[in-house]
């Protein structure tokens, strides 16, 4: 076995890729939007580079999606008890899909937000991959530390230990010393997760795990997640585990949604009319203000019998709730609300003291029942039980092209990549991202003889995959 494909089964810690293993709102998305649509998405860390690439990660991909089972009987029906039913078309996207990838070489250095990895194929199948490609980010943090001379590794599963060695085998490292420590690696995440409880005076339904992306591996998330069950929180975005471990499946929406449907107001109307369970508003994938909470504010008034949530996921939460508040006043529109963006059990603390406190005391007066919240990092990465965590290089996933249409994220200051990017390289340290196919003059395809790059990464994007994106973009803003 090579080791890409050693390490794609440490990865997911099973021979053979389930359609269980990703996060509940890939169903949803899919289930309302076009599942055999040709989309590329992109791997990226955003911070903490250069970064050191141990793998060929189109490799890894390859293996991920060379053995997948085909969803027995058992698997669809607990998909169709949550809502997540398996359409026609997902279902042969997931098992028959064929997807092109694109990877820098083994031993290539990238710098902070140019593409490790492009993923192109069936929406659903190459959406789906999103979690468990986030995770790559961990054997290249362990590549990057021992190649500046980390000798020491702290581990919180015998799968992340192993991954460690087959990444020193790889490079040419040795470590000096490789600890496991699931004991303590649990017991920090159970005492997050009950402090979470304590936040939420002990309605731990109200508390959704989302730390799936967080994880180094399947192993690892595991652990947390035995955790939260212990203390009462039942709902994770992680699918295989919540069959596994009889705990139920969650999921809203994602950026990438609206991005396919090319504005927010056709990704809400699709998420509220093409899937019978509640639907949820992700509002800040264009302009918050501007656009997503008038728009998602329209397409409840559209059919006020219809129950939803709008999920808040950036930027400045208590404005965007007012927003909502100020329509809720004007229509009579009343969505649930879900709190997402690093919660903590501090931060639920002070966000239930200013939504349930009395207007005239400067609070939203809202009811306990209206509020709910993410967990990602807070309990997956707790503070001192991880060596490396995601947000140390803040890994994405970022849907970069639906169909021959490049798209992007714009809101606020993450705006994502568009087309198909690829790294180029002058060979004196020197890098572009650029779009596959394209040629820039001194330029060349980043190969692992390279030199580290000694500055940041210019985003060098053609001209045309910028204007189609800031062309509908202003049609939104202008109808």
């Amino acid at each position: 076995m090579g080791l890409e494909a050693q390490y794609a089964q440490l990865l997911r810690g099973t021979t053979r890729s389930s359609v269980l293993m990703t996060d509940g709102y890939k169903f949803s998305m899919a289930q309302a939007g076009f599942p055999l649509r040709p989309e590329t998405f992109y791997l990226a860390l955003r911070q903490g580079g250069p970064h050191y690439l141990p793998f060929d990660f189109g490799q890894v991909v390859q293996v991920l999606f060379g053995n997948v089972e085909t969803p027995n009987p058992q698997v669809m029906a607990f998909l169709s008890q949550h809502g997540y039913d398996l359409t026609p078309a997902m279902l042969h996207a997931f098992v028959e899909g064929r997807c092109e990838v694109w990877s820098p070489p083994a031993g290539s250095w990238v710098g902070n937000g140019e593409p490790i990895l492009t993923v192109t194929g069936p929406s659903f199948k190459v959406s789906w991959l999103e979690p468990l490609a986030i995770m790559f980010r961990f054997p290249i943090q362990v590549a990057t530390a021992a190649m500046n001379g980390e000798t020491v590794f702290r581990c919180t599963c015998d799968s992340e230990a192993e991954i460690v060695q087959v990444v020193l085998d790889r490079i040419g490292r040795r470590a000096h010393f490789i600890e496991v420590d699931s004991e303590k690696y649990h017991a920090a995440a159970r005492q997050n997760a009950e402090a979470v409880r304590a936040a939420l005076n002990g309605e731990t339904h109200r508390a959704f795990e989302v730390g799936m992306r967080a994880a180094t591996c399947m192993r690892m998330h595991q652990i947390a997640l035995e955790a939260c069950k212990s203390t009462g929180i039942s709902k994770t975005s992680n699918v295989h585990f919540a069959q596994r471990f009889d705990l139920t499946p969650v999921g809203t929406t994602g950026h990438e949604h609206q991005q396919r449907w090319l504005s927010d107001g056709a990704g809400f109307r699709a998420m509220r009319d093409m899937r019978p369970s509640p639907p949820s508003y992700l509002f800040d994938t264009y302009d918050t203000l501007g656009i997503g909470i008038p728009t998602a504010v329209e397409v409840m008034r559209e059919n006020l019998a219809r129950s939803c949530s709008v999920r808040f996921d950036s930027g400045d939460q208590g404005e965007q709730l007012r927003r909502f508040l100020t329509a809720e006043g004007h229509y009579n529109v009343r969505p649930l609300f879900i709190f997402e963006d690093s919660y903590t059990a501090r931060k639920t603390v002070f966000n239930e003291d200013l939504c349930t406190r009395d207007v005239t005391n400067r609070g939203f007066g809202l009811e306990r029942s209206r509020l709910f919240y993410g967990y990602g990092g807070f309990i997956v990465n707790p503070e001192g039980a991880v060596q490396f965590r995601r947000d140390d290089v803040g890994a994405v996933y970022k849907l970069s092209q639906t169909g021959d249409l490049p798209v992007m994220k714009t809101c606020g200051s993450k705006s994502s990549l568009p087309g198909r990017p690829v790294v180029l390289a002058d060979g004196i340290g020197r890098h572009l991202i650029a779009q596959q196919g394209e040629t820039v003059e001194g330029y060349h395809p980043l190969t692992a003889e390279d030199p580290r790059p000694s500055v940041q990464a210019v985003s060098y994007r053609t001209a045309q995959a910028d204007n189609q994106c800031n062309h509908r973009l202003l049609n939104q803003r202008d109808p």
